[in-house]
């Protein structure tokens, strides 16, 4: 090349990577941690029915302010956050059948994990307090763009598919600071990664974390056997799930054959 000539841009690396990720996810606590103090003070207000709503607006804050700050430094837009490609209808009821399954091959992990090492109880009072609104609407609103939008999107272009669904949901697993519900969160998380690469579009996984979160607000409000306490779930419980699971995984695979986007893309087909 001739050394007046000027010499072509560098590709820019994907973001994020994973050290990168990093950042999201601090701003996305900590916006959510300032926006959330009204929370704070209408529990201290004996207001809980408000406390919960402010709680779940103030998570909704937090990770539009979050992506507001990172989106620009990956040079990305806002539809990058939230890939949205056409889904089939049989998307949505094969999720259901394969959440169905996850919900009870986990709650049996869940109670052999609680069995060996007990959480303390405080630490279960915390969690619950929380409110549903932020569990079942909240988690899957705010999550879903950071994790499976921002993150495993650019995790997809960086280090090839399969190992951006790991890293993704390794991640995803940890930020829970929870490490009984690390197994539960790791194996979702990968599941969750996997069902957005597969459509293209977030909303599976919102609808899919919906679910599981839906499920275990449900079965501890209403003190569902088995479900709700921390024993030993029955075999026939394990089969169903591993055979529910099983299915809808199946199905979705090959229903989803002819969606997968290009290997390094994530909702290219939006």
């Amino acid at each position: 090349m001739n050394p007046t000539e000027p010499t072509p841009a560098a590709a820019q690396t994907p973001y994020p990577g994973f050290a990168q990720s990093l950042l999201p996810v601090f701003l996305f606590f900590l916006f959510t941690s300032l926006l959330t103090i009204p929370s704070a003070v209408l529990s201290i207000l004996k207001r809980p029915g408000w406390a919960a709503w402010a709680l779940f607006l103030g998570q909704l804050g937090g990770v539009v302010l979050a992506l507001k700050v990172c989106l620009p430094i990956g040079k990305k837009a806002w539809k990058d956050a939230f890939p949205s490609a056409s889904v089939p209808p049989g998307v949505w009821p094969l999720t259901l059948i394969a959440m169905a399954g996850f919900i009870l091959v986990i709650g049996g992990v869940d109670g052999w994990l609680n069995h060996l090492i007990p959480p303390p109880a405080w630490f279960n009072k915390a969690f619950v307090n929380m409110g549903w609104p932020s569990i079942v609407l909240g988690a899957p609103l705010t999550e879903e763009p950071l994790f499976r939008g921002l993150i495993l999107g650019g995790f997809v272009l960086r280090y090839g598919t399969r190992r951006a669904i790991a890293y993704s949901a390794l991640l995803f697993a940890l930020i829970h600071l929870n490490p009984w519900q690390f197994p539960a969160g790791l194996v979702l998380g990968a599941f969750l990664g996997w069902l957005t690469v597969r459509t293209g579009s977030l909303w599976p996984a919102v609808f899919a974390h919906f679910l599981n979160n839906l499920a275990v607000t449900l079965a501890h409000a209403f003190r569902i056997p088995i479900l709700a306490d921390d024993g030993f779930q029955p075999f026939w419980m394990w089969g169903l799930g591993v055979l529910l699971l099983g299915l809808g995984l199946m199905a979705l695979a090959r229903l989803t054959s002819g969606l997968q986007v290009p290997e390094g893309t994530v909702g290219d087909a939006a």
